[in-house]
């Protein structure tokens, strides 16, 4: 509920030109440029989402947080553990940070034409998933524009932020009223 009274005010999306869904479960079918892929505790900054994005290419992107030349964690203990079973390398390749992150249509529709495939693999971490199956895109002969941006904040706010994670109801209600009413992208206190 807080995400739907505070971003997705967005004028831009109150008059239709950018969808939001929940998925949960549900086939939804949308013609998109790009398609955003957020967590529920995020607060997004559409307009700058937007801006942002004018000047990228509409073909092979992923944009956000990315992280280059990341290994696996062979820690058992560790949330994230992988195995090397379940990923035999030593690094994975590009991959940006699950609690928010873009990619354009060519690929979106890559990743689903593969899995009614059956040709892409599964994989437990959905963030570095995506980043596999955009180097399988890529070893299909496309040109992949991966675009690094520091706003997108996969472990808290920062101010200027276009994507802030961990953020409860209550702190997304407080970051919308910073935007509206202070005209400022600054990060609600704890």
């Amino acid at each position: 509920m807080a995400i739907r009274r505070t971003w997705m005010k967005y004028d831009s999306i109150q008059s239709g030109d950018v969808a939001v869904r929940f998925f949960i479960g549900l086939t939804k079918i949308l013609s998109a440029k790009f398609i955003m892929k957020t967590d529920d505790d995020a607060f997004v900054r559409i307009n700058e989402v937007l801006s942002s994005l004018k000047g990228k290419p509409s073909n092979g992107l992923l944009y956000g947080s990315i992280s280059f030349d990341s290994e696996p964690h062979r820690d058992k203990d560790n949330k994230w553990y992988i195995s090397d079973k379940e990923w035999p390398h030593s690094l994975y390749p590009p991959w940006a940070h699950g609690p928010g992150y873009i990619i354009s249509q060519d690929i979106a529709k890559f990743i689903v034409l593969g899995h009614m495939k059956r040709e892409l693999t599964l994989f437990k971490l959905e963030d570095v998933g995506v980043g596999i199956w955009v180097e399988q895109f890529e070893k299909h002969g496309h040109k992949i524009e991966y675009v690094n941006d520091d706003r997108f904040h996969n472990a808290g706010c920062e101010s200027d932020y276009i994507l802030a994670h961990y953020q409860n109801p209550r702190k997304m209600l407080c970051l919308w009223e910073k935007l509206h009413k202070d005209q400022k992208p600054e990060c609600c206190e704890d």
